[in-house]
């Protein structure tokens, strides 16, 4: 008996995560030209990112005279739905990052078969980074920590990957 419950709960569990990831996957802007997006992408548009969660913030605003335990609470929820919003753009612009890197390994004349295994292996780590976090912020008002640096890492890793790419297909 114990068997068939832990086979259903695989299952569910490895459909829930085939859901997301198609989700996660599926969040991409088609009306706008790739050349256009990447000359005017920016990842510095994500520092704020980085400390919307900071519990030093929030250690700080207890502290001061006058402060309440609403006044925090409220500025803990405005936060997360902050970061949360930051998170969405954030994987918009990871998967144009990824459909441009496919585009332009499609149209190289060199079979770039280690470049399509790093952009497989960077989507993976990325929706699964993302899936943790999105865990994490869910339970954060349990003061969960949520760091968003190692995501904005995967995305400065892979626009280098594509600007790399890029430089290699106008320089051959």
């Amino acid at each position: 008996m114990t068997l068939v419950v832990l086979s259903i709960i695989v299952v569910l569990l490895t459909a829930a995560f085939a859901f997301l990831f198609y989700r996660l996957a599926s969040r991409l802007d088609r009306t706008i030209g790739a050349a256009e997006w990447l000359g005017r992408f920016s990842l510095e548009c994500y520092a704020p990112m980085e400390r919307l969660l900071d519990p030093a913030d929030f250690a700080f605003v207890e502290k001061q005279p006058g402060c309440s335990r609403e006044l925090v609470r409220r500025l803990r929820s405005e936060r997360r739905e902050a970061f949360v919003g930051y998170l969405g753009l954030l994987v918009r612009d990871f998967n144009q990052l990824l459909r441009i890197g496919r585009v332009m390994q499609i149209g190289s004349s060199v079979d770039r078969l280690e470049f399509a295994r790093a952009l497989w292996r960077q989507q993976v780590r990325f929706y699964l980074a993302v899936c943790l976090v999105w865990c994490k912020v869910a339970i954060l008002p349990w003061s969960v920590r949520v760091d968003g640096r190692n995501l904005v890492a995967s995305l400065t890793r892979m626009f280098g990957e594509v600007r790399e790419l890029a430089v290699h297909r106008n320089g051959a």
